[in-house]
C-alpha cells in the first residue's frame, strides 16, 4: 500500500490489487459483496465480512480504472480502504495515510451549486473524489427515481396529502404482472441501492468510490441496458429494454389497484407517456 500511495505506477497499482485480493480471502459472490456494500446498518458479527467485501470491491474498482486513473484517485481509495486493511492484516502499517475529511461545509456545497448553475463547473480544488462523489450519488438517485416513475407513468402520487415515496414505487414495480422484465437486473439490489442512496444523501456523507462503482454496475442493466430484445422475430434496441409492456391500459389498472390496496385515498398524477418498451 505504501508503495502505491507514494508512487502510483502501473506496477504498484497492480501490486496493491493483488494485496487486497489476498487479504480479502476467498472470493465472495457479487451478490454478497453488493449486499454488504449497500448496507446502512451492521452488527458486530458482520464486521469481518463487511471488511472482506470492502477490500474485494476496492480491488475490483481499482482493476476497472488502473489503466486510466489519476494519482489522487488511487490515494483516495487507499485512504478509504486503510481501516479495513488494518483490521484484516494487523501487520500492515497504514499510518502513512493522510485521511481526508468525509464531509464538506454547507458553504462549499452552496458554492458548488452556484458554480454549476452559472458556469457549469465547480471550483478546481473541489474537482476530486471528496468534492464530486457526493454529486454522483445525487445524480444516481435522480436517475433511479426518474426511471421508476417513468416505468410506472407516475408524475407524483399522494395519500391524504402525503407524497408516496420511491421505496413504495419500487415495491409496486417489482411485482407487476403486466410488465416483462429483463433477467439482467435485480430488484432486490435496486432496493438496497435506494436505501443506501437515501442514507448518504440525507446525512451528507461521501460513500466509498468502489461502492459507487458497484451501484453504477448494478443499475446499468435497468437504467441503460446494452443488450437488445428479440420481440416477434425483430431485434429491438432501446433505453427501455429492461421493461416491456403489451397492454398499457391493463398496466395502469394494475398499478392503481395495487397502490389503492395500501393507500385507499391515493391520488395519482399520470405522465402522458411511459419509459417502457412497447412492441
Amino acid at each position: 500500500m505504501n508503495s502505491a500511495y507514494a508512487d502510483c505506477t502501473q506496477e504498484n497499482i497492480e501490486g496493491l490489487i493483488d494485496y487486497l485480493q489476498k487479504i480479502g480471502g476467498k472470493t465472495l459472490t457479487i451478490a454478497c459483496r453488493r449486499q454488504s456494500a449497500f448496507k446502512t446498518k451492521w452488527t458486530k458479527r458482520d464486521v469481518k465480512l463487511i471488511g472482506r467485501c470492502h477490500v474485494q470491491n476496492a480491488a475490483e474498482y481499482l482493476t476497472s480504472i488502473k489503466t486510466s486513473c489519476s494519482n489522487e484517485q488511487i490515494k483516495v481509495v487507499i485512504a478509504d480502504v486503510a481501516a479495513y486493511v488494518k483490521f484484516l492484516d494487523v501487520n500492515e502499517d497504514t499510518n502513512f495515510v493522510l485521511i481526508s475529511t468525509n464531509t464538506l461545509p454547507s458553504a462549499i456545497h452552496f458554492d458548488t451549486a452556484k458554480r454549476l448553475f452559472f458556469t457549469h463547473q465547480i471550483a478546481k480544488q473541489n474537482q476530486d473524489n471528496y468534492g464530486t462523489d457526493l454529486l454522483a450519488i445525487y445524480a444516481l438517485r435522480l436517475s433511479l427515481e426518474s426511471r421508476v416513475r417513468g416505468l410506472l407513468g407516475i408524475d407524483y402520487a399522494t395519500n391524504n396529502g402525503k407524497s408516496i415515496g420511491l421505496a413504495t414505487l419500487i415495491e409496486v414495480s417489482k411485482n407487476l404482472k403486466s410488465v416483462s422484465y429483463s433477467a439482467d437486473f435485480n430488484w432486490t439490489e435496486i432496493e438496497w441501492i435506494n436505501e443506501w442512496l437515501n442514507h448518504h444523501m440525507h446525512r451528507n456523507i461521501r460513500s466509498y468510490t468502489w461502492v459507487i462503482y458497484q451501484a453504477i454496475e448494478a443499475l446499468q442493466s435497468f437504467l441503460s441496458p446494452k443488450k437488445p430484445l428479440l420481440i416477434e422475430g425483430s431485434t429491438v434496441y432501446s433505453f427501455y429494454n429492461a421493461t416491456c409492456v403489451h397492454d398499457e391500459i391493463e398496466l395502469e389498472k394494475e398499478i392503481e389497484s395495487t397502490l389503492r390496496l395500501k393507500y385507499p385515498e391515493i391520488k395519482i398524477k399520470w405522465y402522458s407517456k411511459r419509459e417502457i418498451l412497447k412492441p
